[in-house]
């Protein structure tokens, strides 16, 4: 299994030019919260993710491309509703 270290560096990479902090507790529960970098405002928080589901590359992009989905997702709903 890569380090906790590996795999917080290739999911906070991922969402650049967001701000992305992914923090793991004691119980091995992974938090993922991506936001505007100037405004704080918090676009999607995900929390109760496994560490262990996030063992190897593959298992990463796969969680990566599904949080860039729901990121869309949100951001279309958003401009819906403001039109």
């Amino acid at each position: 299994m890569m380090s906790i270290l590996e795999q917080r560096h290739i999911v906070e990479c991922a969402f650049l030019p967001l701000a992305c902090n992914c923090s793991i507790d004691g119980s091995e529960s992974v938090t993922i919260q991506i936001k505007d970098p100037v405004t704080a405002q918090v676009y999607l928080s995900v929390t109760g993710i496994p560490r262990a589901e996030l063992s190897t590359s593959r298992q990463i992009s796969q969680l990566v491309m599904q949080l860039r989905q729901d990121l869309r997702t949100l951001n279309s709903g958003t401009a819906r509703r403001q039109a």
